[in-house]
């Protein structure tokens, strides 16, 4: 009886043996993918928070350009001006035209596409039509100004 497992043990050694003889050890490529894929995903979030940090920095930097370097001794235009609406130009963005003509009544917007309603009181003085942070379109028929696209 000591024969029979002597002789599988003996057998289950070789086995091992050539198993290991052969090279046939475990894949462990996929373990080592996949550790690094999820270091290379958090790589990526880290640059990401990083990227937006930098983005937020250089906007607030712009915006503390552009405050010291407008002139305060300017007078506002209104927007019941006639001066207002003339200095409004295709190109523009949205900030100028407020900062000339002064928050509008209403605004309607469509996807990329804003349309600055201007009032006095419940009379219309005029729109600008700005796409794409632009200013596409100036209308103010109070002062017969039409200013279309220039696509």
């Amino acid at each position: 009886m000591l024969q029979p497992l002597r002789a599988r043990t003996i057998v289950f050694i070789c086995l091992g043996a050539s198993y290991s003889l052969y090279g046939q050890t475990p894949d462990t490529r996929l373990d080592d993918a996949v550790k690094e894929i999820a270091q290379l995903k958090r790589m990526m979030a880290d640059q990401d928070r990083r990227l937006a940090g930098l983005e937020n920095t250089v906007r607030l930097q712009q915006r503390a350009i552009l405050a010291v370097s407008r002139p305060s001794a300017v007078p506002a235009i209104s927007s019941r001006t006639l001066e207002g609406w003339a200095a409004v130009k295709v190109g523009m963005s949205r900030a100028q035209v407020v900062e000339i003509l002064g928050e509008p009544k209403s605004t309607d917007v469509v996807i990329d596409r804003q349309t600055l309603y201007y009032k006095d009181g419940t009379a219309p003085i005029g729109q600008v039509v700005i796409t794409d942070d632009r200013v596409s379109e100036v209308a103010s028929p109070r002062f017969q100004i039409y200013v279309p696209s220039q696509k």
